[in-house]
């Protein structure tokens, strides 16, 4: 009995110890498998964190800082406050009603957030950007993002064409206490004094007396050089034909005398001429005063200002009865030889508004319009953009580049706004830059005032950086029209060689469709169809050319009614016809010997 018993208790021991093992076994096991897990955890982590400290720069922000804490101190602060702000972002989008950091900035181009450090990347040294501040912007100035500007004009010094003194005592004492030079200087911007004279009566008598030059060039240069300034930007509108060569003379004298006056301060002197829009009769002639000029400045806006005809500030291309335009106005000066590279195309920041009312007639209601007043880029950002409560989107001109307003309200009241913005002006850039211009210019700064979505533009195209460009006018016509236009040019030559390869290909298909092998390949076998329906396609497109001098006279009252070439449309409806017919014909599989 007591064998048996010892017997039962060494069995009940073992027994534990066997079940202490096993589970202490599980639990190793279990322990194991967490740690694998957590490992592998570690590792997708470490993975994650890597890409996105790469993300923000802080790999490369530890390789420079080898041996020290890698801690929060180490962290820079523009990093910290990128981190915050996305964070900020995060409870924006999630949680909370309104976007706490002012660091981020909207992106209306793309239609997102991003974080905006307030320093902009400076303009390359190969362009030019050039901005006039008028005198009733006043302290706006202390906004504006020198690093962008490469030059600025402090507009102006207004000439009394009587005297060859300056008509606007108040503005000469704004310029003379201003900061703004000095502001400018220090991030390196050109400072310039615009001297103006506009109106055709002035303009004839002022240049008819050489007596009154003495006075303009001794005010203008003690200005200038009292305030550390670099030069002059002269600013005549409305300049009659009869007085070019006087104007001629103006300009090289003016030169002559401050250029003398600056190097007895050993300083360069700068000049800037601002050439109008439309150069009618060459009247500057910018042949001669190239050799005077640093900088040609073009005044690529107000081609519709004064106009009852609502159109575009600075419209990219003209229509047939709009002749003038951006396009026609570089073209026009790039053929009279002017210098490209000290040329800049200045645009609008501002818009043109138009007022009217619907008037019911017998035949209908008409909109009776007339020119109202510009408004700056800042006022229709507020009062129209991002106008909650006139909940209209403006619509996009592609052909003049322009946004515009169309507006009819309750009491039969009409507005029509036509204005550019951030993606209009990008265009418009890579316009002048598809030229080969300097840069661009901006009238006028301030007109944005509390928006960067126009600076952004300018930092985009213009700073250190490079930038593709592509030259809006060939990219909105695209390869199509161009391929039409080329095989208008030469539709003799083309027509000829393709009724050559048509006879071919019809010939070879006669002989080659006798066989039963290939009639059954062309319908069967979809990759062989493709391409036979495409070279049908292509080879129908000269015949459509064809065709249409045979019938063209049975079409020409529909011209008017159909804005392009007829042989166009006869080529398509000529192509879906043939894909039509060659999926619709089947052929049911035969047996054959």
């Amino acid at each position: 009995m007591r064998k048996v018993t010892i017997n039962l208790i060494i069995n009940i021991s073992l027994g534990c110890f066997i079940l202490l093992l096993t589970g202490s076994c599980r639990d190793l096991m279990r322990v194991k498998s967490s740690i694998r897990k957590t490992q592998t955890e570690v590792r997708v982590f470490d993975r994650t964190l890597k890409r996105v400290q790469k993300g923000i720069g802080l790999d490369n922000l530890k390789s420079k800082n080898k041996g020290e804490s890698d801690s929060v101190e180490a962290v820079s602060s523009s990093q910290k406050t990128m981190l915050k702000n996305y964070g900020y972002l995060y409870d924006f989008l999630n949680r909370d009603n309104e976007l706490k950091s002012n660091n981020f900035k909207w992106d209306s181009i793309n239609n997102y957030y991003y974080v905006k450090e307030d320093n902009y990347r400076t303009i390359a040294e190969e362009y030019e950007v050039f901005g006039w501040h008028p005198y009733w912007m006043g302290s706006k100035w202390e906004k504006y993002p020198f690093e962008l500007l490469s030059t600025i004009s402090y507009f102006s010094y207004k000439i009394d064409h009587k005297t060859g003194g300056f008509t606007n005592p108040l503005q000469i004492e704004d310029w003379k206490n201003t900061t703004m030079v000095d502001s400018a200087k220090v991030n390196n911007t050109r400072v310039l004094l615009t001297v103006s004279l506009h109106g055709y009566q002035k303009n004839k008598e002022f240049l008819d007396s050489d007596e009154k030059w003495a006075n303009l060039f001794n005010t203008v240069s003690k200005l200038v050089i009292d305030k550390n300034a670099d030069g002059i930007d002269l600013n005549f509108e409305v300049l009659p034909y009869s007085k070019r060569f006087k104007f001629n003379k103006l300009v090289k004298e003016l030169h002559d005398d401050l250029e003398s006056k600056f190097k007895d301060i050993n300083k360069d002197f700068f000049l800037s001429i601002t050439l109008p829009a439309n150069n009618s009769r060459d009247i500057f002639d910018t042949n001669f005063l190239d050799a005077y000029a640093d900088l040609f400045v073009i005044m690529g806006y107000d081609y519709h200002v004064g106009n009852p005809e609502q159109g575009a500030v600075a419209p990219l291309r003209s229509t047939e009865n709009k002749t003038y335009s951006l396009n026609t106005t570089l073209n026009y000066y790039i053929d009279s030889g002017i210098n490209p590279k000290k040329t800049v195309l200045a645009l609008p920041y501002y818009g043109n508004l138009w007022t009217g009312k619907l008037e019911k007639k017998s035949n209908g209601y008409f909109n009776l319009t007339e020119f109202d007043k510009p408004l700056t880029f800042s006022e229709i950002k507020l009062k129209y953009i991002d106008n909650e409560e006139l909940k209209i989107k403006a619509n996009r001109d592609e052909y003049s580049m322009t946004n515009y307003y169309n507006i009819t309200f309750d009491d039969f009241t009409t507005q029509e706004l036509w204005f550019d913005d951030d993606y209009t002006l990008r265009k418009k850039y890579d316009f002048a830059l598809s030229n080969n211009l300097k840069g661009i210019g901006i009238w006028a700064l301030g007109y944005d005032h509390g928006y960067s979505d126009l600076w952004n533009v300018i930092e985009d195209k213009f700073s250190t950086n490079k930038k593709v460009v592509v030259n809006p006018i060939v990219e909105s016509e695209g390869y199509p029209i161009r391929l039409s236009r080329f095989l208008l040019k030469y539709q003799k030559v083309f027509i000829i060689t393709a009724i050559f390869f048509l006879i071919a290909i019809v010939t070879a298909f006669t002989f080659l469709i006798s066989d039963w092998r290939v009639r059954d390949s062309i319908v069967r076998k979809v990759m062989i169809r493709i391409i036979f329906v495409g070279s049908v396609f292509i080879l129908l497109i000269p015949l459509s050319y064809v065709v249409f001098d045979f019938i063209n006279d049975i079409l020409k009252p529909l011209n008017a009614f159909f804005k392009y070439d007829w042989r166009f449309y006869i080529a398509y409806i000529l192509g879906v016809f043939t894909i039509v017919i060659a999926y619709a014909v089947t052929i049911k599989p035969k047996k054959r010997p």
